[in-house]
């Protein structure tokens, strides 16, 4: 995985154990039990029972991937209602690492869990035990008192599955708003290639935080050619590895290296900005001729980034970088993206294709084997090193795509089923899945309002994203 990956950041999760544990010995309304169990002893006893139980639950229940469980922080009040100060800051001394607090106890939680999302203005989420028959009360009480003071923050979690979406659609947020684009621009800020990438690159860093460094382009060039020797080494290195464990290499080898040379150049560009997603424009750039010049293309590069955890998209799509990040961070796989259009002669069948010679090799997850790829060249010179996979292997597999809108306040939904794969070892911006979708002239309609690129992932992400949505503010548009 890179060293810049956005999938090495993580939600930073502070769980909260909140207990009333009574000094005097009485019965009433706000005490249950007689004789001993009046006593503190029995009480406290009786919540740190809880706690150790609350404490093992998160351990084994919580998804671990992109998530930090800080120890659990103890909070006990008293009869009095009093909150302490010095208790309240020993529990949220970890607060500037904070992202979310997970809140959890006895009884009586809602009041002193208010304080908390006041004092701090950090989300806050309740889930139920798994052992507990119903839903936590305390939550729904303490989030319909920050609800109507328009804290939006609140989330009411009824297991441990939904408490871990909203944990993953967290991590997401909070990695896009770590992300660094290399912005590679030739002239036009808004590609000629790519006009429903965006209308205003402020959009962008105001819904997501997203910061975005314009890089010019044919400065690759010049750090391509001074690549060192051992950078050359390196890219010679990433090239024999390719070539050795490739199912099949349909173009001569040694033209592979031009390819993985401007990986490196990339990469180095990368590094020196602090940046961890990447995107330029192919036709300006192929317009300059070095690319016909140098014997390369950037499909490689776009391909190589991802399987490495870096979101990287053809030609200037911002827009498609922040989807293949929604997308990577959700599913923990590497995204395809491309044009996205209907089979006209396969209307009856619903049947659509997506276009772009930037498959990889864990496009079914990081943690998976690598897909059988082979390497086919773009151009019919037999240079312009592209990765390829037959998705045909696939038939039947549910496939999640989305596109979000030039002005990033919508985003378009689909699911599909694959149903096949173009001639995948064909020259040229050829490879393209083919998967049927419920109504492929209602999803033509939809997608003129989001552009042409779509990114997608195998599975069915729907419901996160519909969630994502929810949170960031944006309009959810299922097709």
């Amino acid at each position: 995985m890179h060293s810049m990956s956005i999938l090495s950041e993580k939600l930073v999760v502070q769980p909260i154990f909140i207990s009333l544990v009574h000094l005097d010995i009485f019965m009433g309304p706000c005490r249950y039990g007689f004789g001993e169990q009046l006593s503190y002893e029995y009480e406290k006893n009786a919540s740190e029972i809880k706690l150790s139980q609350f404490n093992n639950e998160i351990k084994e229940f919580v998804v671990s991937d992109n998530i930090e469980l800080l120890d659990t922080k103890y909070l006990e009040w008293h009869e009095d209602f009093a909150v302490k100060e010095k208790a309240l800051s020993a529990v949220l001394e970890n607060d500037p690492r904070v992202d979310v607090y997970l809140i959890s106890g006895t009884r009586l939680i809602s009041y002193l869990s208010t304080i908390i999302a006041k004092r701090t203005n950090k989300p806050i989420a309740f889930c139920p035990l798994s052992t507990n028959p119903y839903s936590r009360l305390g939550g729904i009480d303490a989030s319909a008192h920050l609800f109507a003071l328009e804290y939006k923050e609140v989330y009411n979690a009824l297991n441990y599955e939904e408490l871990n979406r909203m944990f993953r659609i967290l991590y997401v947020r909070k990695a896009l708003s770590k992300t660094k684009i290399l912005y590679g621009i030739r002239n036009n800020v808004l590609s000629f290639g790519c006009v429903s990438s965006f209308i205003d690159l402020s959009d962008i860093t105001n819904r997501f935080g997203t910061e975005i460094l314009n890089f010019n382009a044919m400065e690759f060039f010049k750090v391509l050619d001074e690549l060192t020797d051992q950078d050359i080494e390196e890219a010679k290195i990433i090239t024999n590895d390719l070539v050795e464990n490739a199912n099949g290499v349909h173009m001569p080898a040694e033209n592979v290296l031009n390819d993985v040379k401007f990986y490196i150049a990339v990469n180095k560009v990368m590094k020196q900005y602090d940046c961890n997603a990447f995107t330029l424009p192919c036709f300006e750039m192929c317009a300059t001729q070095e690319l016909n010049k140098r014997e390369l293309t950037f499909c490689l590069t776009h391909s190589l980034l991802k399987d490495q955890g870096i979101p990287s998209a053809c030609a200037s799509d911002i827009g498609a970088i922040i989807a293949i990040e929604i997308l990577m961070g959700l599913a923990k796989k590497a995204p395809h993206m491309g044009n996205c259009m209907v089979i006209l002669d396969e209307m009856n069948n619903n049947t659509m294709r997506i276009l772009h010679d930037v498959s990889s090799m864990y496009m079914k997850g990081y943690d998976n084997e690598p897909l059988p790829i082979d390497y086919v060249s773009f151009t019919k010179g037999n240079w312009g090193a592209t990765m390829r996979y037959d998705f045909a292997k696939d038939v039947g597999q549910d496939m999640t795509m989305i596109n979000l809108s030039p002005r990033m306040d919508k985003i378009m939904i689909a699911k599909g089923t694959i149903t096949g794969c173009d001639d995948f070892l064909t020259q040229e911006c050829k490879h393209a899945v083919r998967f049927s979708v419920n109504d492929s002239r209602d999803f033509h309609k939809k997608e003129a309002s989001f552009g042409h690129h779509f990114a997608w992932v195998y599975g069915d992400y729907v419901d996160d994203i519909v969630e994502f949505s929810k949170v960031m503010g944006i309009e959810a548009v299922i097709a």
